[in-house]
C-alpha cells in the first residue's frame, strides 16, 4: 500500500483530520500525482491556519512554474496566518515570507 492510500484510508475513518490531510498532500505532491493541488485546497478550506499547508501549496506550484499563483497562495497564507491565534501559524509567516521575498527577487 502506497503512504498516499495509507493516508486516504485514514481520512476515510477521520475525515478532517489535519496531520492526515497534510501529509496526504505532501505525499501526493512528492510523487508528483494530479490530487496534489486539491489535498492542498481541502487542506486549507478546513485548517486555513495550518502554515506548513500554505507553505507546502505554493512551493507545490512555485516547482510547477506557476509563480504567480505561487505569490497569491502565500499572500493568501499570509494574511491568514498573521490573524491566527495558533502557535504553528505564526511560527509559518516568516517561512513563507521569506519564500515569498525570494521568488520575487528571481522574477525580478
Amino acid at each position: 500500500m502506497s503512504r498516499a492510500q495509507h493516508f486516504r484510508d485514514y481520512l476515510a475513518k477521520k475525515p478532517g483530520d489535519r496531520f492526515a490531510m497534510y501529509s496526504l498532500a505532501l505525499e501526493l505532491k512528492k510523487a508528483h500525482e494530479p490530487g496534489a493541488e486539491a489535498a492542498f485546497q481541502a487542506l486549507l478550506a478546513l485548517h486555513p491556519h495550518s502554515g506548513a499547508g500554505w507553505y507546502q501549496y505554493g512551493e507545490f506550484l512555485r516547482e510547477d512554474e506557476q509563480f504567480e499563483r505561487a505569490q497569491v497562495v502565500w499572500n493568501d497564507g499570509l494574511k491568514q496566518l498573521r490573524d491566527a491565534n495558533d502557535v504553528e501559524g505564526r511560527r509559518s509567516v516568516s517561512e513563507i515570507q521569506g519564500a515569498l521575498d525570494e521568488l520575487e527577487d528571481e522574477l525580478d
